[in-house]
């Protein structure tokens, strides 16, 4: 027993270091080397098992890595499973596995058989000749998923060999069509046979759509030799078989049509680029088609036009030319243009800035005869045209243009005299100088630059040459007038006839003063004489003093002078009281210019013994326009004496009574006694102010109003155009003035004045006619509604009941004079009473009057609702069935009652619609047992019955 027991020991000892040594020597297992033939032959090696293809015991736990990375997508690095099938080249493969537990590797050598692919020798294998082929593409497999190695040798068969082929890419394009044999080689390895795949290839020739020529022409050339373009001799090199296509200029009819109109294409729509299309299909369907466009190009000339005005000799002739700025770029270009006259032709050329499509230019005055017509056309720019994006030459219609000096002369003369005018080198419409009758219009304007226009009537014209007479009631102002003219029925001119004349003034008056030292009660009369314009001469002024009552002559004597300043003393210191007259008067020659006779009357009144008048007036007036134009005999004087008005205080010269008053201005009043010449010792100052009601102005002649607000003539909105105040009447003329608070009438008009300083009314008053809007009342079809709250209705029922009014809509409120209006899509509430009311669509305007609308939520029909009664229900919290409860009892009966009995009689639970639901509790318990309970319900409803009945309650 002892012997054995060593033995177990020593035996186990062995063991557990043999297992220590093993097992820390293989942990990765050992090398191996496998051969697979044919990777397709079997499905499962698209999931080969590497780790039991290790040799030794490896443990699990490694990862497994390649030396080739192109065969990473096939290994799970994990797992060590390789998918062979996605090995794509025969030959040796290495597999490392490593066990990072122990630090070790070993290497799975897999001798990978090659595939070659399956023949292709049946006319599927086809190529086009306009590109290279991979031979890859033509090789078959037998199997899904099966691909031929690509590490094999390819090789031209020598009956068809041609060179092209460099590895496995043929050059179709170098060797041209025809049929070619291939073949595939994979050799063996190891025990695995190689294999030899054969392709026919056959190579097609490419559709050729040929090389375009380049075809361009200008908008404005000829086009006539081309309405029968045919577009193949367009084109270089195609095939004969094609077609034409276009897309925009429908010049191509069919297939077989090649010809085009290229003058029609111009015509039709104007200059641009316009594409046609060969198309040529392929004998086979491995080449695609091919296809050539070639462009007519149509490039536009460069378009313009000149505006040119006939001219005025002497001035700038002016030439403006208009173009196509897309077409043109800014820049200085060398223009020539040509003038075309009796004088010949001349071509003219100038440097000018082309800029945002105009230019300009002058013509030179040396190649313009005058009273001629002359052509002007331009020949052609130089300068940075685009040589393909516009024809370099220029497009421009002719003009023709006139240059003339028609003129106009006229003399000074005096004031109050005619004026000739002579007229010169008048062009008759055809350009020529006229011998034709034409009315003459002409302006006139005078020294203070205020004009009038005139008309001579038809006048005789010999060549271009007439004279006219402006009359002298035209010219009774100093100073330069100009007098411009226009010709009627004349060539049409760019220039102004004119002249101007100078009216020279009248010499100065001759100065004369009579002087009365006191008017009211004179003793001495001077009289001064200035006259220093007089020509050196005798002059004689008479004078007389008249008695004004009997008009008697008292003295009567003369005044001799010869020219310049004089002083005479006239003695009256022998004559009674009374009122006098001194006369001054002379008619002689006076050879001053612009004045031939020295005529002249002075006269001053006076009064020996006379005392002056009391005047009373206020010293501000205010006139109303309105009631006319006021004049001097509207103002308030108190006096006893006649009124005298003068525009200041020093002035001598009374104003007419019927003078017109002026705003703002201040006049000097004084009295005479008709019985002598006295007046007061100072002039009364009156300042007048002129005032003018207008007539008030509305925005809104035709307001709307709300009946309900209750408007009255203050909501009217009216402006007073002179900040004035504003006056109503219920007609357009007479009538009293209206309350401005009263009330106003639908369609009633009222008329509105403006009033200035409380007397000062409009003529004309404005209409104003407002529309006072009151929508009818609202018109339902009951004043009861009886729905059931279990449709859950809304206010739309309400609605229903509306009857419809043209142009008012209803609106509805919980409140008799609330403000809420409630929705349509509220629900509506049971025994409430809703109010209606009427609203005017385009005003807004309301009817304060509401009408009330009873609601009642209870007319439900217990069949209609599924009125049931339920026989049991479980109280245990679950959140189902918890409660004895009739559906909707208090919807449908709303003064339901329940009563709920025990077994024993006795009553244990009363219900209402406010309180519905019994809970399972008994009166003074927490829960009554499970067991049957009986029920009474009083529907308290007309037709209905009380029920009775049993319920289960299990909990």
């Amino acid at each position: 027993m002892k012997n054995n027991s060593l033995k177990t020991y020593i035996w186990l000892t062995i063991a557990f270091i043999l297992n220590i040594y093993v097992g820390k020597s293989q942990c990765a297992g050992e090398d191996n080397t496998v051969t697979v033939c044919d990777k397709f032959l079997d499905i499962s090696n698209q999931n080969f098992d590497l780790f039991s293809n290790l040799n030794g015991m490896p443990q699990m736990g490694g990862t497994w890595s390649t030396t080739n990375s192109a065969n990473l997508d096939a290994l799970n690095i994990n797992t060590g499973t390789l998918d062979l099938w996605l090995i794509n080249e025969f030959g040796e493969h290495q597999f490392t596995y490593t066990n990072g537990n122990c630090g070790e590797s070993a290497i799975v050598t897999l001798l990978l058989g090659g595939y070659s692919g399956e023949d292709n020798v049946d006319g599927s294998a086809n190529a086009c000749s306009d590109m290279p082929t991979n031979m890859f593409n033509f090789l078959g497999s037998l199997v899904d998923g099966a691909i031929p190695d690509s590490n094999g040798v390819w090789e031209e068969d020598p009956m068809t060999a041609t060179g092209d082929l460099s590895g496995n890419i043929f050059d179709t394009t170098l060797a041209g069509p025809g049929e070619y044999i291939f073949t595939y080689t994979v050799p063996d390895v190891d025990a695995c046979l190689g294999s030899v795949s054969t392709i026919f290839l056959e190579v097609h020739k490419a559709p050729e759509s040929g090389d375009p020529l380049e075809f361009v022409v200008c908008t404005t050339d000829d086009l006539s030799g081309f309405t029968n373009l045919n577009l193949n001799s367009l084109l270089v090199g195609e095939d004969m078989n094609g077609t034409w296509s276009e897309a925009f200029t429908n010049q191509i009819d069919g297939i077989l049509d090649d010809i085009i109109n290229v003058e029609e294409i111009n015509a039709n729509f104007g200059y641009g680029v316009y594409d046609f299309t060969y198309t040529v299909l392929p004998d086979h369907p491995v080449c695609s088609e091919a296809s050539t466009t070639i462009s007519i190009v149509i490039l536009p000339t460069l378009q313009g036009n000149m505006q040119v005005d006939n001219y005025c000799a002497g001035s700038d002739y002016e030439v403006s030319l208009e173009y196509d700025d897309s077409l043109l770029p800014a820049g200085t270009y060398d223009l020539t243009y040509r003038v075309t006259s009796s004088q010949g032709m001349e071509d003219i050329i100038i440097s000018i800035p082309f800029n945002n499509g105009s230019g300009t230019f002058n013509v030179l005055p040396a190649a313009v005869p005058l009273n001629e017509d002359v052509d002007l056309n331009i020949i052609g720019i130089i300068g940075k045209v685009p040589e393909r994006d516009v024809c370099t030459n220029i497009d421009v219609p002719q003009v023709s243009f006139l240059t003339a000096s028609p003129s106009a002369t006229g003399e000074s003369v005096c004031p109050d005299n005619e004026v000739d005018i002579q007229l010169q080198n008048i062009l008759d419409m055809g350009g020529n100088l006229s011998n034709e009758s034409h009315a003459v219009n002409y302006s006139l304007t005078f020294p203070d630059n205020t004009s009038t226009d005139l008309t001579t009537g038809s006048l005789d014209f010999t060549d271009g040459v007439v004279s006219f007479t402006i009359p002298s009631s035209n010219f009774n102002l100093d100073g330069s007038y100009t007098v411009d003219i226009e010709i009627e029925d004349s060539y049409d001119l760019d220039c102004t006839i004119s002249t101007n004349i100078e009216v020279i003034p009248t010499p100065e008056e001759i100065q004369l003063q009579i002087i009365v030292d006191n008017s009211c009660d004179a003793t001495g009369i001077d009289v001064l004489v200035d006259a220093p314009i007089l020509v050196n001469g005798s002059y004689t002024i008479d004078y007389e003093v008249v008695e004004q009552n009997s008009m008697e002559i008292l003295t009567d004597n003369s005044i001799n002078f010869a020219g310049g300043i004089a002083q005479y003393e006239i003695d009256i210191a022998n004559l009674p009281d009374g009122d006098y007259l001194v006369l001054l008067q002379s008619i002689q020659n006076d050879n001053t210019p612009c004045r031939e006779v020295f005529e002249f009357q002075l006269e001053e009144s006076f009064t020996i013994g006379g005392s002056p008048t009391v005047i009373d007036a206020e010293s501000s007036q205010t006139f109303c326009l309105n009631d006319g134009v006021p004049t001097l005999v509207d103002v308030e004087v108190n006096t006893l004496g006649d009124v005298v008005f003068y525009e200041n205080a020093e002035n001598d010269i009374p104003l007419p009574l019927n003078t017109l008053l002026v705003n703002g201005e201040d006049y000097y009043v004084f009295s005479e006694n008709e019985n002598d010449n006295c007046s007061p010792d100072e002039r009364i100052r009156i300042v007048v102010s002129l005032i003018q009601a207008s007539t008030p102005t509305s925005e809104n002649p035709n307001p709307v109003l709300c009946g309900s607000e209750n408007p009255m003539l203050t909501d009217i909105q009216v402006s007073s155009p002179n900040n004035g105040s504003i006056i109503w009447y219920d007609s357009a003329s007479g009538g009293a003035p209206l309350d401005i608070t009263e009330t106003l009438i639908d369609n009633q008009s009222y008329f509105a004045a403006e009033i200035l300083g409380g007397f000062c009314e409009s003529e004309i008053r404005l209409e104003i006619t407002p529309t006072i809007v009151n929508p009818l009342l609202p018109d339902l079809t009951a004043s009861e509604l009886t729905l059931c709250a279990l449709d859950n209705p809304t206010v739309v029922e309400l609605e229903n009941l509306e009857i419809p009014i043209d142009g008012v809509e209803i609106e509805w409120f919980l409140e008799e004079e609330g403000e809420n209006v409630v929705s349509s899509s509220e629900l509506l509430l049971d025994d409430t009473i809703y109010y209606a009311q009427s609203k005017d669509i385009e005003t807004g305007c309301i009817n304060l009057e509401r009408f009330p609308v009873t609601v009642d939520l209870n007319n439900c029909d217990p069949e209609k609702y599924g009125f049931f009664i339920p026989d049991g229900f479980s109280p245990n919290s679950d959140g189902r069935n918890d409660t004895f409860y009739v559906p909707n009892i208090e919807i449908i009966f709303p003064d339901f009652t329940i009563e709920i009995f025990n077994r024993y009689g006795n009553s244990i639970f009363k219900g209402d619609a406010g309180n519905p639901a019994w809970s399972g509790s008994e009166v003074g318990r927490n829960m009554a047992p499970n067991g049957i309970y009986f029920f009474i319900i009083n529907f308290n409803r007309e037709g209905f019955e009380p029920r009775q009945g049993r319920l289960y309650l299990n909990q």
